[in-house]
């Protein structure tokens, strides 16, 4: 009976336009790619990202344009992402998460969590000389 069942699926799939097999297949393959998303984001560490982008502020599609076009090593990709997540091995990442028995503060400056985002641009004394720096490199490149 259910063998019934799959053929009649099978020929009212074959007797579909094709247009209409393409839509149902982007439907499933879009609740697919939603399903996922809601997984990454409910874990604890990954998906860190994603919740904290204001949506007002940040143009998404445009954020995620350099991993839609490539042009980058998977390893280079794979640290990015780790970045952005805060899955980089820093001292807070050390106490918060893996629980070990470390001061979670910056080693530099003693003041503020050593979070990823701390370090690329909130560290009073990154800010004096490695800021400037990474500036004015990019400002080089470009121009």
């Amino acid at each position: 009976m259910s063998e019934h069942n799959t053929n009649s699926a099978v020929f009212q799939t074959a007797r579909c336009p094709k247009t209409e097999v393409q839509k149902e297949t982007r439907k499933m393959k879009d609740n697919i790619a939603e399903k996922t998303k809601e997984r990454w984001q409910g874990k604890r560490m990954h998906g860190q990202l994603p919740r904290c982008l204001d949506e007002k502020l940040v143009d998404i599609e445009q954020s995620y344009h350099w991993l839609k076009s490539g042009g980058i090593k998977g390893e280079t990709e794979s640290t990015i992402v780790a970045a952005q997540d805060q899955a980089i091995s820093t001292n807070y990442f050390k106490n918060k998460i893996l629980k070990e028995e470390i001061e979670s503060k910056c080693l530099l400056c003693k003041q503020h969590e050593e979070t990823i985002d701390h370090l690329t641009s909130g560290c009073p004394i990154l800010a004096k000389n490695e800021y400037l720096m990474r500036h004015k490199v990019y400002t080089h490149l470009h121009y």
